[in-house]
C-alpha cells in the first residue's frame, strides 16, 4: 500500500504542473479547497484534497511512471534439487482472454524461449542495493498481424490457498511490483514483518518464493507460482525454484 501510495503521489506531482487538463483540475481544486475550508475541520481538509489528489494521480496511466525498459531477456529456472528444472525456461500459455500465465517449457534452448522486459521509474531515486530497485515484469502478447499487447505480471490470489499464480494482463495498472538483486535472480520485497509481535517495519526484505505448481488459473497447466507467508506450499505438486533473468 505505501509504494502504491507513493507512485501515485509521484504521478500526481509529475503531472499536474504539465497536463493542460490536469492543470485546470488542479485551479479547481484550489478554488474548492478555498470553499472546503470554511465548512470543514483541517484533518477533514486535508483527507479530501488527498483523496482528490490520488484520484487524479490513479487516472493517469502508470506506464507514465514505470518508464524506464530494460533490455530484452529470458526467464530461466534454477533448482539445486531438481534436474529437470534446473536450466528450464518459462513461457506465457494462454490463461483467458488476452490473459497469459507463466508456463514451464520442455525445452532448456535459452536463446528460442521468449523474451520479457523489466520496466523501472525515473521518478524513483532511491538508491540501488544489493537486492534491486523494484518495478514490474512486462511481455509484449502478439495480436494479429504486427500488432502486440503491452501486458505486465500481477500475482493471481485465490483466497482459499496460499498458492497465488502470475498472470500477464494487458497494461500495469494492477502489476505486482518485483525486482532483480545483483545476481539477476527475481524476488518480491517486503518491509513489513508480521512474524513479529508488534510487527516490524523499515527494514525492506527481498523474499523468492518462487515455485513450479500444477495449477488452475483458467486451465491446467505446470505454471510458475508464488507462496504466501513462509510455511511452504499446500499444493502438494510445488517444487522450489529461482527464477533468473537471462539477457537475450
Amino acid at each position: 500500500m505505501y509504494k502504491i501510495m507513493r507512485r501515485e503521489l509521484v504521478l500526481f506531482e509529475q503531472f499536474i504542473s504539465t497536463s493542460p487538463t490536469i492543470s485546470s483540475i488542479k485551479t479547481t481544486l484550489t478554488i474548492s479547497s478555498t470553499s472546503i475550508a470554511r465548512h470543514l475541520p483541517l484533518a477533514t481538509m486535508k483527507s479530501t484534497i488527498i483523496a482528490a489528489a490520488i484520484t487524479l494521480a490513479t487516472s493517469v496511466s502508470a506506464q507514465n511512471y514505470y518508464n524506464i525498459t530494460s533490455k530484452p531477456f529470458h526467464l530461466v529456472l534454477e533448482s539445486a534439487k531438481n534436474k529437470t528444472l534446473n536450466g528450464a525456461t518459462l513461457f506465457p500459455c494462454h490463461e483467458g482472454a488476452a490473459i497469459e500465465g507463466l508456463c514451464l517449457s520442455t525445452s532448456k534452448d535459452v536463446s528460442q524461449s521468449p523474451l520479457y522486459n523489466f520496466n523501472t521509474s525515473v521518478y524513483d531515486t532511491s538508491a540501488p542495493t544489493d537486492i534491486g530497485k523494484t518495478g514490474i515484469l512486462t511481455y509484449n502478447l502478439p495480436g494479429g498481424g504486427s500488432a502486440t499487447y503491452p501486458s505486465s505480471l500481477q500475482l493471481n490470489v485465490n483466497p482459499t490457498t496460499n498458492v497465488g499464480v502470475p498472470l500477464f494482463f494487458p497494461g500495469d495498472d494492477d502489476a505486482v511490483e518485483l525486482a532483480f538483486d545483483k545476481n539477476n535472480h527475481m524476488n518480491i520485497q517486503g518491509y513489513i514483518d508480521d512474524t513479529v509481535y508488534p510487527p516490524a517495519t523499515g527494514k525492506v526484505q527481498a523474499y523468492y518464493r518462487w515455485y513450479i505448481c500444477d495449477t488452475q488459473a483458467g486451465y491446467a497447466y505446470t505454471t510458475l507460482a508464488w507462496v504466501y507467508g513462509n510455511k511452504g506450499p499446500e499444493n502438494p505438486t510445488c517444487r522450489k525454484v529461482d527464477v533468473k533473468r537471462v539477457f537475450a
